[in-house]
């Protein structure tokens, strides 16, 4: 049985209402727990587990947002077009532990990390020899804890259901605690498999949870032998929970919900994404075309990017510099795109936008700027939150307030071991 989760977790996960709420995936079906407990039953949770990940960080057919969303109208990649008062509150930074959209949006993640640990279980108990598929449910579960520590304070608890149905309740977990559960992850997906996918996918991810903890030296030597591609989840129009939820909330119906729109240097500090005329970052949303567009979760191009930074940050501005040229020329391996050189600005601080303003374009729509912006503001970059973040007026009448992360909400207080945490600070 693994020590990461036990089978009974996904049995538990079919049918808790439990008050923790972070354990309850509710289904439409009824199904009986002695229909999961053999070989075909595991991969059955390895299907269900890879649709609550992409739910839980790309967001369906107009009703609930992901990860993807939440964090990025938080940020300057998104603003807020409609009059949704939660919508609002994150767009402005100003959230109260009580948003109704936040609080669907927290237990999602917990529900896809609960999940993917449970499916892993089940494959090892019941079809050990399917090696890559364990390996993918650990290294997806391994990131459900990088958005957990990108995206919200630092002290999520991670609660679990024991065998006899009891709820064991998480103690509140620091950002690098939660990094370092997604580092043992990541590796002991590279301990299990050699599938060149599912390796890209851990080495990727463990890459970024060590950049997240400013250990540029072991980023780097994470992504050092990443092979070209991208672990992408997949969409279809089958359900209202399998659509992209990225696409659907940017576009105008009868294609989308038009809630969000790309936005613009937002609040003094945010980049010029709707005006820059770069073909990475377009109105139209080119890297998502349609509800059943695919949404890349890790890839080669971070992997150079994250090579980048760290030739930035060892001193060797140069090399940097070109590695960041070099994926801009390099068209048949960056998604086609034909980019004009970078010029070095000519200084650290100079050098450090340009990175970030190529991390952001890059990585649009994917995920990574409130955890870039949250890196800002801590060493070695320590750049202060009123240069980083949105502020000032806001567009609708208020100003923007002082999040800086998403809080964890206020429902997780049912959690005895859970009395709060402070969303102010990166």
């Amino acid at each position: 049985m693994s020590s990461y989760t036990r089978f009974g977790l996904v049995l538990g996960a079919l049918a808790l209402t439990a008050c923790s709420g972070l354990l309850d995936v509710k289904s439409p079906d009824v199904i009986n727990p002695k229909d999961l407990q053999n070989a075909d039953g595991a991969v059955a949770a390895y299907n269900g587990a890879i649709g609550d990940f992409a739910f839980s960080n790309d967001g369906d057919n107009g009703g609930t947002e992901g990860q993807i969303l939440v964090s990025g109208v938080m940020t300057d990649e998104y603003i807020d077009v409609e009059t949704f008062p939660t919508r609002i509150e994150y767009d402005s930074r100003a959230i109260s532990e009580r948003n109704g959209t936040l609080t669907a949006v927290y237990f999602n993640l917990h529900k896809a990390r609960v999940a993917l640990e449970g499916a892993a279980s089940a494959l090892q108990q019941y079809a050990d020899t399917a090696k890559g598929k364990i390996g993918e449910m650990l290294a997806l579960s391994g990131f459900t804890y990088v958005y957990f520590a990108e995206n919200y304070c630092s002290a999520v608890p991670f609660s679990a259901r024991q065998p006899d149905g009891s709820i064991a309740y998480g103690t509140p977990l620091s950002t690098t605690q939660i990094l370092d559960l997604a580092i043992s992850r990541f590796d002991s997906t590279l301990g299990m498999t050699a599938d060149p996918s599912i390796v890209r996918l851990a080495s990727v991810g463990k890459g970024r949870a060590l950049l997240d903890k400013g250990d540029f030296a072991g980023a780097n030597a994470a992504v050092a032998g990443v092979t070209t591609g991208a672990y992408q989840t997949a969409h279809s129009t089958s359900t209202n929970r399998q659509w992209n939820g990225v696409f659907v909330f940017n576009n105008q119906a009868p294609l989308g919900t038009a809630r969000f729109g790309v936005s613009n240097s937002e609040g003094t500090n945010g980049l010029n994404f709707r005006t820059a005329g770069d073909p990475r970052v377009t109105t139209a949303l080119r890297k998502y075309t349609s509800a059943t567009s695919p949404v890349t979760v890790a890839g080669s191009v971070e992997a150079r990017l994250i090579r980048a930074e760290v030739a930035l940050n060892a001193g060797t501005s140069s090399a940097g510099i070109d590695s960041l040229n070099a994926l801009r020329a390099d068209t048949a391996n960056n998604g086609r795109f034909t980019l004009t050189a970078l010029t070095d600005p000519g200084t650290a601080a100079g050098r450090q936008d340009l990175l970030f303003r190529e991390r952001a374009f890059w990585l649009f729509a994917t995920g990574h700027r409130l955890g870039d912006l949250r890196r800002l503001a801590r060493a070695p970059y320590s750049r202060a939150v009123n240069t980083i973040y949105p502020i000032g007026p806001y567009p609708k009448g208020t100003v923007y307030g002082s999040n800086t992360e998403l809080p964890v909400p206020f429902d997780e207080r049912n959690n005895p071991n859970f009395t709060g945490c402070d969303a102010t600070t990166p």
